[in-house]
């Protein structure tokens, strides 16, 4: 095989960020976007956070929420301020930290491996390719925001280990605490920090570090220190849907840390990133033991941590993308060096991640709601100050019209932990019969609201059907109205 792959680097990212800029226009809204605007608006309005979506819940959401993604909610609250209620300006939030995760690792990859001058182009194109990281970069949640901070804890921390410079080590603590403060799932990158100096046997260095982590991390009780407000949390977060009791034994943080691989190779996306990543392993092993050793530790450090504090979702994956995509294009960078078996295979496995990681992002790509042309279309027809349960994008802007905005997803929420209803259409009429909204709105999309068709299919519903206490009063293109009649 005689072509250098590097030659095509420039062409591959150019069509990394093509793909990026043709998701964006129009892109579908999910849950998790919903709730954290919702939180950031009413923090906004408000002071607090709080989460009507989730009405139906125990331990009061709908009134008052402790738990959230705090330092990224917060600057979603200053968003608002500055632009208005807008889904488009808390979006730029994600893209303002993807493109600065780009550059920060760009120019990591042009210093410390400047001997490969291709390897920073292979990162920009691995990073844009793969398509969680192409989803997150526009997406309202803190996955981008903090794989920035944790980046810059581990590479902080790489200077001080290489300098001894004392500002470096308090810079790589100040991160690991804006990790803790964005996402709580950012003690993986401060406990990967922590061992990492421990690894290298900085015994009081570590100390320092871990008291300025704390110290900075403990942003995210700025909320919890009114009377009773702690017990509300820890209460809140006990019993947070998202958990279960398996995850409150002495030994799951063992159990889920051994299970740990399963998050490499949950779908054809990260599988196909996993493979990529191994053949670089083993093809440039003494390379990146030699170049990379620091940032190997680290890598090896957030899986150990990340895995014993979460269990395998799916979406925490993309906070090993950083230091994967390093390893990639340090392993690319190195072609012309490669023998013919090991050009065949990684070229196999290159293939195979871009075809795989192309597809997904088509398919977001094919996704595409006005949301707030829905929205006024949805509303026109329900009086102000109505509650309704429905798709989460009527958020935007029916929040903002004085509508109780619910969702959907609060049932599921309730049968995953709670034993209050089954898992059944039966289950999901009681619910609705005893939160009683006063309208609901059953969208035809399932991408935008399955729950409710995971029983009952609404595009085969005719005015003056009912289910339950509800009557179907309107139905449309893609969308059906009900009304409660109780």
């Amino acid at each position: 095989m005689n072509f250098d792959l590097n030659r095509w680097v420039s062409l591959f990212s150019i069509l990394a960020l093509l793909i990026f800029a043709i998701s964006i226009p129009f892109r579908w809204i999910d849950h998790d976007e919903s709730m954290l605007a919702e939180h950031a608006y009413w923090w906004y309005k408000l002071g607090y956070y709080r989460s009507v979506l989730n009405y139906g819940l125990p331990n009061g959401w709908h009134t008052i929420q402790y738990s959230t993604h705090k330092a990224f909610v917060l600057l979603g609250a200053g968003m608002i301020d500055i632009a208005g209620w807008s889904l488009t300006a808390l979006r730029m939030i994600p893209l303002f930290f993807a493109a600065a995760l780009a550059l920060i690792i760009t120019r990591y990859s042009k210093i410390e491996f400047a001997e490969f001058p291709r390897a920073s182009a292979w990162v920009l194109a691995v990073l844009f390719f793969q398509a969680m990281f192409l989803t997150a970069a526009y997406r309202y949640r803190p996955e981008t925001m903090l794989m920035t901070f944790g980046f810059l804890n581990f590479w902080m921390l790489e200077r001080y280990l290489h300098t001894d410079q004392k500002k470096f080590l308090l810079l790589g603590g100040l991160a690991a605490g804006l990790s803790i403060f964005t996402h709580l799932n950012g003690a993986a990158y401060a406990g990967a920090g922590g061992l990492l100096l421990l690894s290298y046997r900085k015994f009081g260095p570590s100390l320092i570090y871990g008291v300025i982590g704390l110290v900075v991390g403990s942003l995210y009780f700025h909320n919890l220190l009114g009377p009773g407000d702690l017990e509300a949390f820890l209460t809140q977060y006990l019993e947070n849907p998202n958990l279960s009791e398996s995850d409150w034994h002495w030994y799951s943080p063992i159990v889920k840390m051994l299970s740990e691989h399963l998050r490499f190779f949950h779908s054809a996306r990260e599988v196909s990133t996993s493979l990529l990543l191994l053949i670089a392993l083993i093809g440039s092993w003494k390379t990146l033991k030699q170049k990379a050793t620091t940032l190997l530790r680290y890598f090896l450090f957030t899986i150990l941590v990340l895995g014993a504090l979460t269990r395998q979702t799916p979406i925490y994956y993309i906070l090993y993308l950083p230091y994967i995509a390093i390893i990639i294009a340090v392993h690319l960078g190195r072609w012309p060096t490669f023998n013919a078996k090991l050009k065949y295979a990684t070229l196999f496995f290159l293939i195979g991640f871009i075809v795989t990681n192309s597809i997904y992002s088509f398919n977001l790509i094919s996704r595409r709601v006005d949301t707030k042309a829905r929205t006024a279309e949805m509303m026109a027809s329900i009086p102000e100050d109505s509650s309704i349960l429905g798709p989460t994008g009527l958020l935007f802007n029916g929040i903002e019209e004085n509508y109780e905005i619910r969702s959907f997803k609060a049932f599921k929420f309730c049968v995953r932990n709670y034993p209050d209803y089954s898992d059944t259409y039966e289950g999901l009429l009681q619910f609705l019969s005893d939160t009683r909204p006063d309208y609901l709105i059953l969208d035809h999309i399932r991408y935008n609201q399955d729950e409710f068709m995971d029983f009952r299919d609404p595009a085969n519903l005719a005015v003056g059907d009912t289910l339950g206490i509800y009557g179907v009063t309107e139905v449309h293109g893609d969308w059906t109205l009900l009304q409660c009649f109780d």
